[in-house]
């Protein structure tokens, strides 16, 4: 069986890219050419011997929903050999295109929306993502054979917007060999009497991410405790909002304890060990994998509950779930720094719940089963 995933921007460095690339790779160990990625982003190129790039770079794009028609007629045609397509990401213009010629072609589609149709996503630019959701979202969502999540938690929203499709519940994974890329002398959390390193790696997106509340938590548990020495480390892509958050920062007082470091060129593996605790605040979030891999590094963690990984950690007991505002992120940080003796317990706990159940060699095989079961013909 070959099923392709659709993602425009791929080989990017967010999480729905990070996903296609474990998946896919560990599908084509599995089986040599099960899983190809379809791109449209000009001058990538083939990673590696497990990747298989279906390749049609579109830079002369007349519109947002626009298409290259080579990668139609070749759908048309199936001259790749498709038994289906996995499309990737909410409120994403290539993918309703795509989706229509799907359905009109009679190729079948699962859909992976990422994140959680919860209001805190659907507020955010809420007149537009109405109308999005009326004429685009919802039927790229029902003609789907099935709709993939990260966590079962994202069934009841869907459910509450009218979506009555089959789901399927398959989290994100991580690969195993990323545990050789920690350094010999990773720090041991919780080990410096004198500075405890929170961490929160992933883009700066104030909102969806929630960074603007971590921000004000962090500052009401400095005050809270002004003696417990508390560094705040914000790393990755700096998006759109870091200035306004250097800005709040700054307002607050905290500047020279809140430090922005860009994106850095170090593996996920070589930032983490750097911190004691790492943190994900977000308002929602499919699933957070810049958790998990901290989780593989052996951190503690704290996460927001409207996170998909929250789950994983409740059952790891490697760390905390908060509510995604400033007061309960603050209350939380503090109950952490309470049980700072316990860091480096948990963060073996999380290690093994990771190996054990969040590797993509494992998330394939459960993965390849539900593709036989949609797609067989």
């Amino acid at each position: 069986m070959r099923i392709a995933h659709f993602l425009p921007h791929y080989p990017g460095r967010d999480g729905s890219a990070a996903f296609c690339r474990g998946l896919s790779r560990a599908l084509n160990r599995q089986e040599p050419g099960s899983c190809p990625i379809i791109t449209l982003r000009p001058g990538c190129a083939q990673a590696g011997p497990d990747e298989e790039l279906l390749h049609y770079p579109h830079t002369a794009r007349t519109h947002p929903f626009d298409l290259p028609s080579a990668l139609r007629e070749d759908l048309v045609s199936n001259r790749h050999g498709l038994d289906g397509v996995v499309l990737h990401g909410t409120f994403n213009p290539p993918m309703a295109t795509l989706g229509k010629w799907l359905r009109k072609i009679d190729l079948p589609y699962l859909f992976i929306p990422h994140d959680p149709y919860v209001p805190a996503l659907m507020s955010h630019k809420r007149r537009r993502k109405a109308v999005y959701w009326k004429c685009f979202e919802k039927p790229l969502i029902e003609g789907a054979v099935a709709v993939q999540l990260l966590d079962e938690s994202h069934e009841a929203p869907l459910r509450a917007r009218g979506v009555r499709n089959r789901t399927v519940v398959i989290p994100n994974g991580c690969e195993v060999s990323m545990a050789d890329e920690l350094p010999p002398d990773a720090k041991i959390p919780g080990s410096n009497p004198d500075e405890i390193r929170i961490l929160y790696f992933g883009r700066m997106d104030a909102h969806h991410k929630g960074l603007d509340l971590l921000i004000g938590g962090f500052d009401q548990a400095l005050r809270a405790a002004p003696d417990a020495r508390l560094t705040l480390v914000m790393t990755g892509n700096d998006w759109t909002d870091r200035s306004a958050l250097e800005n709040q920062a700054q307002r607050l007082g905290i500047r020279d304890k809140v430090h922005f470091t860009g994106r850095r060129p170090e593996t996920a593996m070589e930032i983490v060990a750097e911190a004691d605790l790492v943190i994900l605040p977000s308002r929602f979030d499919g699933f957070g994998l810049c958790i998990v891999e901290a989780m593989l590094a052996g951190r503690p963690v704290i996460v927001s509950e409207a996170a998909g990984v929250a789950g994983q950690v409740e059952q790891s007991g490697g760390g905390w779930t908060t509510r995604p505002d400033a007061e309960s992120i603050a209350a939380t940080l503090l109950d952490a720094v309470a049980e700072r003796s316990r860091w480096q317990e948990m963060g073996d706990a999380n290690r093994r719940h990771v190996l054990n159940h969040l590797t993509w060699d494992q998330i394939a095989a459960k993965t390849r089963g539900i593709y036989q079961e949609l797609f067989a013909s």
